[in-house]
């Protein structure tokens, strides 16, 4: 064994390596099993440590973020990781954030998202690309999104921007919820997404409310994109009725949580149940296929 691995192997990194071109379910499961419950830094290190197996390269982005609200000043400090595939002339983006809110193992919220993301990492990398894609894992999202504004920020590619897509609570369900699907910064990559998603079959729907996510340092720049989430069946109509009672008023607060009207995703999301004993296989290989194929096909619009 090189010293490099075992140095992995001792830290705790035991997860079996996916193999090209046999990115299942369950195997986006162990990965979720091997992010959960682990510290901020173990969360990044396992992300680079897969990468390394893969003999994936990747890049490492600091940052450091004075975030101010109202009298008081923190300082936000995190690291995101971006994969680099292809070299074509327009950029896609797809991001995961990795962080989670203390307290929680962090599986579906967003271990899942990291998984999906690594998936695609593994079975794509040797692709013949018309695109440059970027595969990002995003650091502190929790706290406000700082790390994908970060890379919004330190942007200097703006113009060969083409669409960004967010994969953030993939883990457990069987319909898709995309969205924010408002008109206003999708209307390049939303047409992939339906006919990707119509063309594997799978129950979806879109709407003009998401809850808030990384898609939002995009949406602030200007810059293309979606998001995509796989939730319980009725889940996408229970949390945009919700949002949409909050946003007009018809709702002072949210359903109580025992109430069938409560989306069953948040019940968990952000507390100790969030664990990888309720992730799907069958939910991450619905994300990974989707995100895949909508890759693909924008990949194929770009084709000289």
């Amino acid at each position: 064994m090189n010293p490099r691995a075992l140095v992995l192997a001792l830290a705790g990194f035991a997860v079996a390596p996916l193999a090209a071109q046999s990115v299942t379910g369950a195997a986006l499961v162990g990965l979720v099993r091997g992010i959960e419950g682990r510290s901020p830094e173990g969360r990044r290190a396992f992300i680079a440590a897969q990468l390394d197996r893969m003999g994936v390269p990747y890049e490492r982005m600091g940052f450091d973020t004075v975030r101010v609200r109202g009298e008081r000043a923190d300082t936000v400090r995190g690291e995101n990781l971006i994969v680099r595939l292809g070299t074509g002339p327009r950029r896609v983006v797809v991001g995961a954030h990795f962080d989670a809110v203390p307290g929680s193992p962090g599986a579906n919220d967003n271990g899942a998202g990291v998984a999906v993301l690594l998936g695609l990492a593994q079975e794509l990398r040797d692709r013949a690309w018309h695109v440059t894609v970027e595969l990002c894992f995003f650091d502190q999202e929790e706290r406000g999104l700082v790390g994908s504004r970060a890379y919004v920020a330190r942007d200097t590619a703006r113009a060969r921007h083409l669409a960004m897509i967010n994969l953030d609570v993939v883990g457990t369900g069987e319909e898709v919820y995309v969205g924010p699907a408002d008109g206003q910064d999708d209307a390049f990559v939303l047409p992939h997404v339906r006919a990707a998603a119509e063309a594997l079959g799978y129950p979806y729907a879109e709407h003009a409310l998401y809850p808030g996510s990384d898609y939002g340092s995009f949406a602030r720049a200007g810059l293309e994109n979606i998001s995509i989430s796989v939730l319980p069946a009725g889940d996408t109509r229970r949390l945009t009725e919700m949002m949409e009672g909050m946003r007009s008023g018809r709702l002072t607060a949210p359903p109580d949580t025992a109430s069938s009207d409560y989306p069953i995703a948040l019940k968990v999301m952000h507390t100790p149940r969030d664990s990888s004993t309720l992730v799907m296989p069958s939910a991450l290989t619905i994300a990974y296929e989707l995100t895949r194929a909508v890759l693909l096909r924008i990949d194929e619009s770009q084709r000289p």
